[in-house]
């Protein structure tokens, strides 16, 4: 006569180790969307530093585009956004595009890259002088 006990001590081993590699990749997974979901904090505030830089520079249309990246690499750290600057005489429009690389192997393969986006609009402060 067999011990159940015995033998059921051996079927939990067996379930656990079927189940790890699941388990293994959901937490990959929760890694992954917590990094995403940072990226596009940094993405957000990196738009607002832009636009308000933009929006207190008395600048051209032609220089804007540089304001707003010096505004952007002293704040943040990602690397390889696409900046669109929008000026006119009363706002500052500022959009950035960041491609989003997974470098986990497995769940890269899975989703792909994503494609994150923000942008920020700011009311320009041009200093008037009174002659």
């Amino acid at each position: 006569m067999v011990n159940k006990n015995l033998a059921e001590n051996g079927q939990a081993t067996i379930e656990f180790a079927l189940t790890l590699p699941f388990l293994f990749l959901f937490s990959l997974c929760v890694v992954q969307v917590g990094s995403i979901a940072n990226d596009q904090l940094v993405l957000n505030h990196a738009a607002q530093t832009a636009a308000r830089a933009v929006s207190l520079a008395d600048v051209t249309p032609e220089s804007a585009q540089q304001v707003a990246l010096t505004a952007i690499e002293r704040e943040i750290n990602l690397r390889e956004i696409r900046i669109e600057v929008d000026l006119d005489q009363a706002l500052a429009n500022v959009n950035l595009r960041y491609e989003k690389k997974i470098a986990v192997p497995v769940i890269g393969q899975l989703f792909g890259d994503f494609s994150l986006q923000s942008s920020a609009t700011m009311p320009r402060e041009l200093v008037t002088t009174d002659d």
